[in-house]
């Protein structure tokens, strides 16, 4: 564990980076929906207040509910999943935590996170594919099979470092034979478990009949937030200032 200065200030702000962390991933989802639906709705697009009268073009909003988190890149609030992606990345890399110990296998905090700061990154820079033309935010997006391969990957690695941090890295103390021992250990290990089995789901619809099946589901966009539900749960948990 890093040395950590006595000033209480800067030991209040290191939790509130965490639960900073925790909250962003548990409203990203909320505020994304919710988001794009009042810009809708109300036709914020299409006010002539915002708009010049002379102006010919008209915004088309489709459903305000899409198949994926990811696919918000392509609406409204676009820049709002890319900016939340961007400041969970820069509070990953910000992060310190425990040291690898002899006696762990697993790898340290501050490389789990500066992982999970990169597909984050990579999440953010690369969209879902799309291979049609998009017009969900008065521009036009398209994206190719390849990069959605690439968006794909850089999510997975990070629903499952997040797993890890959950599982693993949360659950470290100062004495490695204490490791999952401690009153909060437990809910960690639920959190990592819930990233896991949501991945799972979402990997057994994508891949399978299911598809098809439930193709009127948002089932990735529900699992997805239940991902998220379980990271920030773990993160604000390890944000508390009493938390063991």
């Amino acid at each position: 564990m890093p040395k950590v200065s006595t000033n209480p200030n800067l030991v209040i702000s290191y939790h509130r980076m965490r639960m900073l962390v925790g909250i962003l991933g548990i409203s990203l989802p909320f505020t994304l929906l919710i988001g794009n639906t009042i810009i809708n709705e109300l036709g914020l697009l299409n006010n002539d207040s915002l708009i010049h009268r002379n102006c010919q073009c008209y915004y088309h909003p489709y459903s305000n509910f899409k198949d994926s988190i990811s696919d918000y890149y392509y609406t409204t609030v676009g820049e709002l999943f890319v900016g939340t992606l961007c400041a969970v990345a820069f509070f990953m890399f910000s992060y310190r935590g425990y040291t690898k110990k002899a006696g762990e296998f697993m790898p340290s905090d501050s490389f789990m996170t500066n992982l999970a700061g990169i597909c984050a990154l990579g999440v953010a820079i690369f969209p879902t594919s799309e291979t049609s033309c998009l017009s969900d935010n008065l521009r036009t997006f398209i994206s190719s099979r390849y990069i959605g391969y690439i968006h794909y990957s850089f999510a997975t690695v990070f629903f499952i470092s997040l797993s890890i941090m959950a599982l693993v890295n949360f659950r470290r103390t100062y004495a490695v034979e204490k490791f999952g021992t401690m009153p909060s250990h437990n809910f960690y290990k639920y959190c990592g478990i819930g990233i896991l089995v949501s991945i799972a789901i979402i990997a057994l619809y994508s891949f399978t009949p299911l598809h098809e099946t439930l193709k009127n589901t948002p089932v990735i966009f529900i699992f997805e937030t239940t991902s998220l539900l379980f990271f920030g749960a773990s993160w604000i948990k390890k944000g508390l200032i009493d938390s063991n």
